[in-house]
């Protein structure tokens, strides 16, 4: 049995060119085929922790997420510079129906922005009216059992928004979120929002950013998220999960930056 876990995150979002390095979406598909090839065992987050808990984690185990949940992590998607894309659920399935994948559980924990009227407000400052961050996908890709729907804030505290729920408006930091009623609003409503579409309540919220107030990860998602039904939240510091690993803070390694090619990822994976 193992003692430690990484956990690996891309974006969906992240489609520049049709290259490893620029598109997160042949990232994960070229990434998935390297994690087996290497002995790897890919399990969804929540039993990567429970076998890590009781001593049971096979070695070499590692868990799968996304970010900022755009439509790509379910549906294809045709961009307009890149051309037809395949979504990461689409890539799962083309992994699965190639690959023998009894060691695998295979699952991806996407961590969505709650907030209608933010995701709205991105498409069109950011993303050109594309349509990139609607919900529809959301309870059919709970229900695909290759997806579960996680909590990513109700409007990341996003820096091309005109107003968040920081009480002073600043944005583009998640560390100002620091007041109970910040918090409530970008956790506690977050999840709610997320139930209703969804069909099932997150059991997982990551930091926008990887930023967290010492508030929120020390005193309020300790104290409330059991209660909201969070087992654990999510970060950005590129080490892997471990017994002494702070369960609000849980540690993430983010493609793009701590690996951007098969090779890096290898190497990554060798130094654990």
């Amino acid at each position: 049995m193992h003692d430690r876990f990484p956990i690996l995150t891309w974006h969906s979002i992240n489609v520049l060119e049709n290259t490893y390095a620029g598109s997160d979406l042949i990232a994960f598909a070229e990434d998935l085929q390297l994690l087996d090839s290497l002995g790897w065992t890919m399990l969804p987050l929540q039993t990567a922790l429970d076998q890590l808990a009781h001593g049971k984690l096979p070695s070499r185990t590692v868990a799968l997420t996304a970010d900022d949940g755009s439509r790509m992590d379910f549906e294809e998607f045709d961009h307009p510079t890149c051309g037809p894309q395949n979504s990461m659920v689409g890539l799962m399935r083309e992994f699965l129906s190639a690959t023998d994948h009894r060691r695998h559980q295979l699952h991806l924990s996407c961590f969505v922005i709650a907030s209608p009227e933010a995701r709205a407000e991105l498409d069109r400052t950011d993303y050109m009216d594309l349509d990139v961050w609607p919900d529809r996908w959301w309870r059919p890709a709970n229900e695909s059992g290759l997806i579960s729907i996680e909590n990513h804030s109700w409007d990341h505290n996003h820096g091309s928004l005109a107003r968040t729920v920081q009480r002073e408006n600043r944005r583009g930091d998640f560390r100002w979120i620091e007041t109970f009623e910040e918090c409530r609003a970008e956790v506690d409503q977050a999840s709610d929002y997320i139930e209703t579409t969804s069909g099932r309540r997150p059991a997982f919220f990551a930091y926008p950013y990887g930023q967290a107030s010492d508030y929120i990860r020390f005193d309020y998602l300790p104290r409330r998220g059991p209660d909201i039904g969070l087992k654990a939240a999510l970060g950005c510091e590129p080490e892997p999960v471990t017994l002494a690993s702070d369960p609000w803070h849980l540690p993430r390694y983010v493609c793009g930056r701590d690996w951007k090619s098969p090779e890096e990822l290898a190497s990554l994976l060798r130094n654990l």
